[in-house]
């Protein structure tokens, strides 16, 4: 193993393993006895744990419980995981109308993947079953179980992959100049998306909400500005309902600033060849995205 390899599983190392033992010493995040608290998780495939290599060939067709999130780490740590304290929503491919208006565009949640894939929620399944949309279980669950002292929710990515896959179609002359001309109305949209969800959310709940932001997958300049304008969107929408912000968007760049600023690299990423990864994150990634969560939590 050269040194840049070593240097590199030893600077991941101690960044991870920090961000948990921060986590860990702010645990536990809530007062009183076990069977006091649940936590609920909302979002797409980066709560759920997606992870392309689990669909080879040479496999059989993966069951929800092989995908681990990051709401299960936080849940470990918390001991709600034992317990069964943890309900994880997550719909890989759920875009911000999905979420919560029946028949909405997304990216393989209730509808066809980005490959032609069969809709994930009726084919592979999810963490945990329900019919109808996201929000309306969600809803269902914060009315009925006052117990539940924590909310995350991650949600927009797959509306800039569906912006993304429609300024890559045949016939669009200019990648950059189709994303500069049709993200600002994405952007309009997810507001309106993410400010329907919220007060949704906050008209049966009180409690802690943490509102998970966007990491880059890459260095691409228009890639970071394009997911910098979405974690704004999402600052500027749930301030106005008191929520709090786990930054993974400057947690994965602190981790990716000894690469360049290449999460792939910094082993943040799936890694799906020698010199390629996949958006989703690595256990590495996993484990900084749930402590993020937690110190955001935990934070006045």
């Amino acid at each position: 193993m050269d040194t840049r390899r070593r240097n590199f599983k030893t600077s991941i190392g101690f960044i991870t393993t920090q961000a948990l033992v921060l986590a860990v010493i702010a645990a536990p995040m809530f007062a009183g006895n076990e069977t006091d608290y649940t936590y609920l998780a909302l979002g797409d495939s980066i709560p759920f744990g997606y992870n392309p290599t689990l669909f080879s060939p040479s496999l059989p067709t993966p069951t929800p419980a092989q995908f681990t999130g990051y709401p299960e780490v936080v849940a470990q740590i918390e001991h709600l995981l034992q317990s069964q304290k943890e309900v994880n929503a997550g719909c890989p491919g759920e875009t911000s109308g999905s979420f919560w208006i029946a028949g909405a565009p997304d990216n393989g949640c209730n509808g066809l993947g980005p490959d032609g894939q069969p809709p994930f929620k009726t084919s592979i399944g999810l963490h945990t079953n329900y019919t109808g949309t996201q929000l309306a279980f969600a809803v269902s669950q914060l009315t009925t179980n006052k117990h539940i002292n924590l909310v995350t929710l991650s949600l927009g990515g797959n509306d800039l992959l569906l912006l993304q896959k429609g300024c890559l179609a045949p016939g669009v002359p200019s990648f950059p100049a189709c994303v500069a001309e049709l993200l600002p109305g994405v952007l309009q949209s997810y507001a309106a998306n993410l400010t329907a969800i919220l007060a949704s959310v906050r008209a049966t709940y009180n409690g802690t909400v943490v509102v998970v932001l966007s990491y880059s997958p890459n260095t691409d300049p228009l890639f970071i500005q394009a997911i910098g304008a979405l974690d704004f969107v999402m600052t500027q929408v749930g301030i106005n309902f008191g929520v709090k912000f786990a930054d993974e968007f400057t947690a994965f760049q602190i981790a990716s600033a000894p690469f360049n600023g290449d999460p792939c690299a910094a082993g943040l990423l799936i890694r799906l060849t020698a010199t390629t990864c996949d958006v989703h994150p690595s256990p590495a990634g996993r484990n900084l995205l749930a402590a993020t969560v937690i110190l955001a939590a935990q934070s006045k």
